[in-house]
């Protein structure tokens, strides 16, 4: 499959484009964006490339209409169709919502999963998201189900969706907590594109998803873009940019600091190199017992063996929704296993949660996939980030911590809403290590960082193994888990759940010539 699109394919409906000039935006501590200029052109899938923090989440914000109150903006950026031109910096809310949003601007927003009703099925809401978004008549100004590519009724386009996006339309009716972090995302992009906008903006739409899963969501982006639509793609994979962009934008600290072709601005792919050496790790701190898990009448996790010593980073991997998170939740005494048993330290754990005394829990450090659920929304990052360890008695410095994250200790002045997720998820690994554990289990930690972001903590987990903890590292990214990981161990779907298979050195994933 070829990954990027060689030309636009459009179709009859009409198409829109954005144009940006000179966009600043300052969210109350100082600009974010100074000056950006960016471009959106039907047939062109653009990739909006850069570190965690760099603004890139804000450009999608300002365009989305969704910049929260008090936010200072400067510049220019209208969305231009052939029957209007319409200023989207300034158009009130209410318009905005009512002529915009879904019906010539479709949002995919990072971590927007979390933004499904848990109490309706998935198909319920992206049913209610097509009517919402079209009138008696079947069209607005001569978009959305006025499409002539829609024949055929708006069930059947759901199910066409889900199945270019990797998903079985049959799981559609499922409630959103039946669905892994990566599936929430998709589906969130399925909403997005449901009434087909002329206009799309995803903001990192292959979080926590594996390479394959990732080319899956490409080629879904890739074919609405030559199929005339303007998509724009937030991201910090550069694989990903390099397989599917027809144009990168490079933005840093706010600026755009280069555009072009995708091997103009990235360069060519760097070579792995994976972890070779160090010394021999020391006594069992973690291990699951024949371990199973099951979802309702389903089994989730065949009954598996896992031992995680002092000193040792263990790589799991594995496709999105197989259980990785499900067996890490288990190890980290969060959920009870079904079947088997997790010890600690050789003594074997009875209950999992608050029903634990309070030592045992803190001797699993824990670090979600979703920083924004992790952290209360009310505290200051600073109280966030100490509170734990003050309620455990240790005296804690965060300083050191963030300097090895790459953090200026001013952030801890913010709360959640004022960072990116990037810096978010970075705070909710200082908290982990703040609390000494003796184990760290480290749930898909850099799915939401750039490369150089992504190295900060896969560096700082290396350095809590080499000082006795052992660590699990969930991950998709083989190629960053290879130079950090002593052994990499991998999940696949079986007959009878999720089986696990052990590869003892990952330097597999990059033989030398």
């Amino acid at each position: 499959m070829t990954g990027r699109q060689g030309g636009s394919v459009p179709h009859a409906h009409g198409q829109a484009a954005v144009s940006v000039r000179g966009l600043t935006v300052d969210l109350g501590a100082g600009p974010v964006l100074h000056g950006v200029d960016l471009d959106i052109v039907p047939g062109e899938l653009h990739v909006l490339f850069g570190p965690s923090g760099a603004g890139k989440s804000t450009v999608v914000a300002a365009l989305s209409g969704t910049l929260r109150s008090g936010a200072s903006v400067d510049g220019d950026a209208r969305l231009l169709t052939g029957q209007q031109e319409i200023d989207l910096l300034t158009l009130p809310a209410r318009a905005f919502r009512r002529r915009v949003s879904g019906r010539l601007i479709g949002t995919s927003r990072q971590g927007s999963g979390g933004a499904f009703t848990p109490t309706m099925t998935v198909l319920a809401q992206l049913r209610q998201a097509q009517h919402a978004q079209h009138g008696p008549r079947g069209s607005v100004s001569g978009f959305g189900f006025a499409h002539p590519h829609q024949a055929g009724p708006p069930s059947g386009h759901l199910d066409d969706l889900a199945a270019a996006a990797g998903l079985d339309p049959a799981t559609l009716g499922n409630h959103p907590h039946r669905f892994s972090g990566g599936q929430l995302g998709r589906l969130s992009l399925l909403a997005a594109m449901v009434n087909h906008p002329p206009v799309l903006l995803a903001d990192e739409p292959t979080t926590g998803l594996d390479r394959e899963t990732a080319d899956t969501v490409g080629a879904l982006l890739s074919g609405f873009a030559r199929a005339g639509h303007a998509v724009l793609v937030v991201s910090h994979d550069a694989d990903f940019a390099r397989r599917w962009a027809g144009r990168v934008t490079r933005i840093a600290a706010g600026r755009v600091a280069d555009s072009g072709p995708p091997g103009g601005v990235l360069g060519p792919a760097p070579r792995i190199r994976p972890r070779t050496g160090g010394p021999a790790p020391g006594p069992v701190r973690l291990a699951a017992r024949a371990v199973t898990v099951r979802h309702g009448s389903r089994e989730i996790l065949a009954p598996t063996d896992l031992s995680i010593r002092a000193g040792e980073v263990v790589g799991l991997t594995g496709p999105s929704g197989v259980g990785k998170s499900s067996l890490a939740s288990v190890l980290a005494l969060l959920d009870e296993p079904d079947g088997g048993q997790v010890e600690v330290d050789g003594e074997a754990v009875r209950g999992a949660g608050l029903s634990l005394p309070p030592g045992l829990r803190r001797r699993c450090g824990w670090i979600s996939q979703h920083p924004q659920r992790a952290v209360s929304a009310r505290h200051r990052l600073g109280e966030s980030l100490t509170l734990p360890a003050r309620l455990a008695g240790i005296d804690v410095d965060p300083t050191p911590l963030l300097h090895s994250l790459g953090l200026d200790p001013a952030i801890l002045d913010r709360r959640p809403h004022q960072v990116s997720g990037g810096q978010l998820q970075r705070i909710c690994v200082a908290r982990a290590l703040a609390l000494r554990p003796q184990s760290v289990i480290a749930d898909e930690p850099i799915s939401m960082l750039d490369g150089e972001s992504a190295a900060l903590i896969l560096r700082t987990l290396r350095t809590a193994a080499d000082e006795g903890s052992g660590v699990l590292l969930v991950g998709h990214s083989l190629e960053a888990m290879a130079g950090v990981c002593d052994r990499v161990l991998h999940l696949s779907p079986g007959q009878h759940g999720a089986v696990l298979t052990n590869a003892a050195d990952p330097s597999w994933l990059a033989p030398e010539s």
